[in-house]
């Protein structure tokens, strides 16, 4: 049987957390935009996938702290 392990993280702690993954989420947005428009670059052309995949999971961190329950039990 699994051990489940329970974190709890305070209100605060949480509302920091949820505003750095909005501006991780921005700033991989701008850096994804600049690949996919400067592809002529080389090296831009390279990391384009690296920041395809980034971006989808930095989509996802964030968009978790979008739609968490606003009635937050911590």
């Amino acid at each position: 049987m699994e051990k489940v392990i329970v974190y709890q993280i305070k209100q605060v702690d949480f509302e920091k957390l949820e505003k750095l993954a909005e501006r991780i989420y921005n700033t991989v947005t701008v850096i994804d935009y600049f690949c996919r428009t400067q592809q002529e670059i080389e090296e831009l052309y390279n990391l384009a996938p690296i920041v395809e995949n980034l971006r989808r999971d930095t989509d996802t961190v964030n968009a978790y702290f979008i739609n968490y329950p606003d009635n937050k039990n911590f």
